[in-house]
């Protein structure tokens, strides 16, 4: 789902009018709103103690500027300082060693004790969850398509909950994303308003519109929100209710939700034939599964009743983006590393992946996952009293953070990886976008690394390599800039080739065993050396806009629109 990208002061942006109320002119012949005014129209963002988080951000910068001229000037003299600097120059590479190590070793354990599916005697049901705010039009169809072409799965009893985030609209689009779902993608809608339905994360009884219908023969329910609240109120909202729905032979106190919706939610569920549901699959309003993409989910999360989520195997789109540009090649290679190394180690040696991606994920309806315990801390509204690093862990990186905090309350549970469940999902189309994503990949993964460090049930392994990326981002600058004079001895640096090789074969072999097709292959393989290249200039630029901006919370977001007055906002 497109983010949003507001300017620091968010006063000073151009907006086009038709006809909305309380708004001045300026003298550029411009509207301009006041900040409380547009932070209401935009986004909804918690009211934080910016003076605050801008002295810890300074704090932050302050420990970490010096620390990197220290190592800048260590690294001059390698040899003098090696017993320091080895362990720091080498991490990454005997990190990464280790990883794949174990996945080759458990690899082949699971080839002689492999892990087995039990098929229940009645086939589960389950719901698609996909949140969305200002997709367009082909985007929505795009990925609802692909629910509706899956394969294997017609003897499960299923439906689609869309939850859609206020009334908003992109550049350039005549209708909002909740437009479209309700007049063109919805087949035989009938809607139902409903006044304060239900209570948001942060405590706004909010109005909403309930579409049901529909769509190519899939039962759909759309619950259109009356103003934005985030993806993660939207998830909050859709996971409680999919407890309680389960729970409600027993009456369960309601939390968030009214009566009233939660008797129209559960109407539609049960005349869609769902007594009960057994999974909640998550996709994005930009992703698109392979047919076969459920049905391999649904076979993974089989292997015992321990499992309560899975992830499946996530690529560029070649259908939405130009396969040989910079950003697809790159991205490519970049997921393949990533899902490849510490996620396939997790799911081989501990099985306990700690990031089931929302564009693609299969969770159990459980007390662990949706109970209301779990809920209330994922769900955390953050107040202007919380520090930076609580602030950005509640406004960024939700689905990791969901299945942190679910790994750490509950020791029995397990997550898997299934590479067989490919999903394709769009990149970055600017560079803006771009620098946008690296943001919220870097600081909210960044605070969840943080908890794995600290907490008492992470094993050794995933300890490690969570210390490894925190320290790592610590003194990126320093690493990067010191590539170019640092120079060890012989030794350490037969070692470095060794490890780098070694990394480099695995890379290579995963692109054997991957490549779907000769196009495919050569794509990965220059997707690879794209990455081996421009990894550590990509990697070390985010890392100092991120830090410089950390205490802004409106960059969390890339794209600005709103049109409930009939507004939108252009950078």
């Amino acid at each position: 789902m497109r983010l949003l990208d507001a300017a620091n002061s968010a006063a000073q942006n151009a907006i086009t009018l038709t006809d909305a109320p309380h708004l001045r002119k300026s003298r550029k012949g411009t509207i301009a709103i006041s900040t409380r005014k547009l932070r209401s129209a935009i986004e909804h963002l918690p009211s934080v103690n910016t003076q605050r988080l801008r002295v810890e951000k300074f704090a932050v910068l302050a420990i970490m500027i010096p620390l990197n001229l220290t190592l800048l000037y260590m690294f001059k003299s390698c040899t003098t300082y090696f017993w320091w600097l080895a362990p720091l120059a080498l991490m990454r590479l005997v990190v990464d060693v280790i990883e794949i190590t174990s996945i080759f070793i458990f690899y082949w354990y699971r080839r002689v004790h492999p892990r087995v599916s039990k098929v229940p005697k009645t086939p589960e049901s389950f719901v698609y969850l996909m949140c969305c705010y200002n997709e367009t039009y082909p985007e929505l169809m795009v990925s609802l398509n692909s629910l509706a072409a899956q394969k294997s799965i017609d003897d499960h009893k299923k439906a689609i909950l869309v939850v859609c985030d206020g009334h908003v609209s992109s550049k350039g689009m005549t209708k909002t994303a909740a437009a479209h779902l309700k007049e063109d993608i919805i087949e035989r809608p009938s809607s139902i308003s409903m006044s304060r339905a239900y209570t948001s994360w942060d405590g706004a009884l909010m109005d909403i519109e309930l579409v049901k219908g529909e769509f190519k023969g899939l039962p759909i329910v759309c619950l259109i929100k009356n103003e934005n609240r985030g993806k993660r109120d939207s998830i909050v909202l859709a996971r409680s209710f999919f407890r309680k729905f389960n729970l409600r032979q027993s009456k369960p106190a309601l939390a968030m939700l009214t009566p009233e919706l939660f008797t129209e939610l559960s109407g539609f569920f049960e005349n869609a034939g769902i007594q009960s549901l057994d999974y909640a699959v998550g996709i994005d309003a930009d992703t698109r599964f392979d047919v076969e993409c459920v049905s391999s989910l649904i076979q993974t999360v089989r292997e015992g009743e321990q499992v309560i989520g899975v992830t499946g195997y996530i690529q560029p789109d070649p259908v939405t983006s130009s396969t040989f540009s910079f950003s697809y090649l790159y991205q490519m290679a970049e997921y393949m590393v990533g899902q490849h190394r510490r996620r396939l180690r997790q799911s081989l040696t501990s099985g306990r992946v700690t990031c089931l991606p929302g564009c693609c994920q299969l969770l159990r309806v459980l007390e662990s996952t949706c109970g209301d315990d779990i809920l209330a801390k994922f769900g955390y509204y953050p107040k202007a009293t919380d520090s930076l690093f609580r602030t950005v862990r509640s406004m960024m990186s939700e689905d990791r953070d969901h299945i942190c905090l679910v790994l750490s309350e509950n020791a029995d549970v397990q997550t898997r990886q299934c590479l067989g469940a490919r999903a394709y999902t769009t990149v970055p189309s600017s560079p803006s976008v771009f620098l946008s994503q690296r943001r919220r990949w870097t600081l909210g993964p960044l605070t969840s690394d943080c908890l794995l460090v600290k907490r008492r049930s992470t094993g050794y392994v995933e300890r490690l390599a969570a210390l490894c990326s925190v320290i790592q981002w610590i003194v990126q600058p320093s690493l990067f800039l010191s590539k170019h004079f640092r120079s060890f001895g012989y030794t350490t640096q037969t070692v470095v080739f060794f490890l780098e090789h070694y990394r480099m074969v695995w890379d290579i072999l995963c692109i054997i065993l991957r490549t779907g097709s000769p196009l495919e292959g050569i794509q990965l393989m220059a997707g690879a050396m794209l990455y081996a290249i421009f990894a550590p200039p990509i990697n070390y630029v985010p890392c100092g806009d991120t830090a410089a901006a950390s205490s802004n919370v409106k960059w969390f977001i890339t794209s600005v629109a709103y049109s409930a007055e009939n507004m939108r906002i252009l950078r």
